[in-house]
């Protein structure tokens, strides 16, 4: 997400488009059938989704497609307003394989690469390079579960749907330290790409947050 940072205007005008977009497919569906898809709680007297998202839980109205904060008054970022709607209307249902495979592994994967190296591997790599174990008090206190893969590893359900494993393995005076972040085989049927490098940058963003308060 782009909480606290200034946001390029021509982004500001794409996630507004993206909103408004999503706003109307929203209203084309049955609200019950994305709730069971997504995993999402409704409530057909209010009409109102409740879901989890990082860290926060967020209501989501029907068919208007208003996003809020589900314990704060806070505006809701943009970016997170269209990751939420985008994973209700993307949905569907299928279970979790368990078998997880790269970024560049799902449909459109290697078209977005670049950004995915970077918004989501760049400061993750910075934070935990030399201190792996640092990710796995990180994820523990997120309520990540703890993964056996690279030197620490760490899953987080970005949604409830589209959990995300952080990998790092530390870097010397020889290697450099390298990351990867892995997702469950179904991660395209739960969002468009292009969302799970929001979703993904999100957690990983978070994780260096909560290391930074472990310090």
């Amino acid at each position: 997400m782009q909480t606290g940072n200034i946001i390029p205007q021509h982004l500001q005008n794409g996630y507004q488009l993206a909103f408004e977009k999503a706003c109307a497919g929203l209203a084309d569906k049955n609200p019950e059938e994305m709730a069971a898809n997504s995993g999402a709680g409704f409530d057909s007297a209010k009409n109102i989704f409740t879901l989890k998202y990082i860290n926060e839980v967020y209501t989501v109205s029907y068919p208007d497609g208003e996003v809020s904060f589900a314990g704060r008054q806070d505006l809701v970022p943009m970016a997170a307003k269209v990751v939420l709607l985008h994973y209700l209307l993307t949905a569907g249902g299928q279970s979790l394989t368990g078998q997880l495979i790269s970024f560049k592994e799902i449909p459109g994967g290697m078209i977005y690469l670049h950004p995915f190296n970077g918004r989501v591997l760049g400061g993750f790599k910075a934070i935990f390079g030399k201190k792996s174990g640092l990710l796995i008090k990180a994820g523990e206190k997120l309520g990540g579960l703890i993964a056996k893969y690279g030197d620490a590893a760490v899953t987080l359900d970005i949604l409830p749907r589209v959990p995300v494993t952080y990998v790092i393995w530390e870097g010397d005076e020889e290697f450099p330290a390298n990351a990867t972040a892995l997702f469950d085989a179904t991660a395209q049927y739960y969002l468009p790409t292009e969302d799970l490098v929001v979703g993904a940058a999100a957690g990983a963003s978070l994780l260096g947050k909560t290391a930074r308060t472990l310090t």
